[in-house]
């Protein structure tokens, strides 16, 4: 499988946002945004009414680090949103959840935080279409990688050959060819795209490392 950066927004400003698609045209085809409650994690930003409004077609996942994101998905129907990921930790009824996402026409996944370990979701793998692995605590961007993730990541693909693995936090261009290697599929960057001089510039870097990844 085509291994992909996938660009991704946290932000509690419409005026970013907006500015960092503007960033993004010509790069890429899909963009995460990251939507907090404040409730799951002590952090808050923009909502699906703002993503609502945009409509932008760089827009084509969320990540719900809300609770009870069962709530989120028939509002989230009304964006051109085609991936939610919700987390593990946040929802009573997974497959529950599951089911109503797939319903709704949308590509499934789970995330689970770094403290998680994988066992607990393997009861889950034949009921999504990706796993995210979270490299850093959750809801905050900026922060170091967590090393310990490459060894779930390496533990996630000998479980499953076929889930798509998803790694989010820290990712720069120090760790990325590392992070590729151990199995991940979609490499999610924040910081370590939008901290650069250069966005269009440092996307090929990072591009380029991990089509070398073999």
């Amino acid at each position: 499988m085509v291994k992909k950066i996938i660009p991704v927004i946290l932000t509690n400003k419409m005026k970013d946002l907006k500015n960092k698609l503007r960033r993004l045209r010509g790069l890429t085809k899909q963009v995460q945004i990251d939507i907090i409650d404040g409730q799951f994690v002590n952090n808050k930003t923009l909502g699906l009414d703002d993503l609502i409004q945009i409509k932008s077609p760089l827009i084509t996942e969320v990540h719900l680090m809300v609770l009870n994101p069962e709530k989120y998905l028939a509002q989230a129907k009304k964006t051109k949103i085609e991936r939610i990921i919700f987390h593990f930790e946040a929802v009573k009824d997974i497959i529950g959840a599951l089911e109503e996402a797939g319903r709704l026409g949308f590509e499934k996944g789970l995330a689970l935080n770094p403290e998680t370990p994988i066992k607990k979701i393997e009861p889950y793998l034949n009921k999504v279409d990706l796993v995210l692995l979270m490299g850093v605590q959750t809801g905050f961007g900026g922060q170091k990688f967590i090393p310990s993730t490459i060894d779930k990541i390496r533990k996630l693909r000998a479980i499953n050959k076929k889930v798509k693995i998803e790694v989010d936090g820290g990712i720069n261009l120090s760790n990325i060819e590392k992070i590729a290697k151990a199995g991940a599929d979609y490499l999610v960057v924040g910081v370590g795209l939008f901290g650069a001089p250069d966005v269009k510039k440092r996307f090929q870097q990072l591009k380029s490392i991990i089509n070398a990844v073999k």
